[in-house]
């Protein structure tokens, strides 16, 4: 069951404000059995019920250090703690439950390609050929698979996308692609630093000549997005950041009988190939870096806990004591 209502949604998860792809509404005719993620019902009583904090009290290494415009200077990092599921549909969950737990496995899985030597991860987009877009999910990912293979992407992961934003209207509209993240056979590092035009790469060997040759036979766009800015934390591609965004505006099968996968995984990163290492439980700070821990909050200034509330802050700050001298937090077990 599906709940296209905004207003139903919005007390139930304030986060959804911060997104067009969460506010706007579905232009779905011809298309009603597929639904941008988090549009259904709450799956469970527990879902998006507070659990407690995870608390980094390293005051020494937040000195002088801001995040996303905060100062954490003097301060310790509070991180709430919920129950999510694991339902794509669950306008509770998707956010931090299902595309935080999902996006964990893709940067797990893509690092350990890393360490099997398979290249450098990029970001590609592959849009559906115009003629296709009314094909069956199954029938165009395939061909957009094979497009992939055909322009040098050696493997990755393949996330499906049917609506992009009309800006005129305000609404979501049918436009099936898929978000890619992978390997490319040879790279992609020639393509990006070349200074030619697009009319000089029909003749070349390197990516964007496959791609230029392989979309007059195809009609499929295949894009490298630009590379992703190095994690603040500890210098690495933020590969997390693009698999979250890719999967927090997905798109599901609205569908009883048969179970739709949102991602696939293709080429050398084949579930045939290598399995998802185990995904680290712990959570990492935000200013420095280091682990957080389960904490009792013991403080005066109460919390805003519902995810519905507009003031609600799923990151925050707080002093390590209070006016008296006492801590607020007490580390937990």
């Amino acid at each position: 069951m599906m709940d296209k209502s905004f207003a139903r949604r919005l007390p139930l998860n304030s986060a959804i404000v911060k997104s067009p792809y969460w506010v706007s509404p579905v232009d779905n005719k011809g298309h009603e059995n597929f639904m941008p993620v988090g549009r259904g019902v709450v799956s469970s009583p527990l879902c998006g019920r507070h659990a407690g904090f995870h608390v980094c009290k390293n005051i020494e290494a937040h000195e002088g250090v801001s995040v996303n415009g905060v100062d954490y200077t003097g301060k310790v990092a509070v991180r709430h703690r919920h129950y999510f599921c694991k339902k794509s549909s669950c306008p509770k969950c998707f956010i931090r439950g299902w595309s935080v737990r999902g996006a964990g496995s893709i940067e797990s899985r893509l690092f350990e390609g890393v360490k099997r030597g398979l290249g450098k991860i990029e970001h590609i987009v592959v849009s559906v050929a115009i003629a296709d877009r009314d094909l069956s999910e199954y029938a165009m990912r395939k061909k957009c698979r094979d497009a992939l293979f055909d322009r040098g992407v050696a493997g990755g992961c393949m996330i499906f996308h049917g609506y992009r934003i009309d800006k005129k209207r305000e609404v979501l509209v049918w436009s099936p692609h898929y978000h890619v993240l992978g390997f490319i056979l040879g790279g992609f590092d020639r393509c990006r630093d070349c200074v030619h035009v697009r009319e000089d790469c029909a003749s070349c060997d390197s990516f964007k000549g496959k791609e230029v040759r392989g979309y007059a036979k195809d009609g499929i766009l295949v894009k490298v997005m630009a590379e992703r800015e190095k994690s603040y934390v500890d210098g690495k591609p933020n590969v997390f950041g693009s698999a979250f965004y890719s999967l927090n505006h997905a798109t599901i099968k609205v569908s009883a009988f048969s179970r739709f996968h949102v991602v696939t995984w293709i080429g050398v990163c084949g579930n045939r190939k290598y399995a998802t290492p185990k995904v680290e439980s712990e959570v990492t700070c935000p200013a420095c870096g280091d682990v957080m821990k389960r904490s009792v909050y013991v403080g005066f200034r109460p919390f805003v806990k519902d995810v519905g509330s507009p003031d609600y802050e799923a990151i925050s700050f707080r002093p390590k004591f209070n006016e008296f001298g006492e801590p607020n937090f007490i580390d937990k077990g």
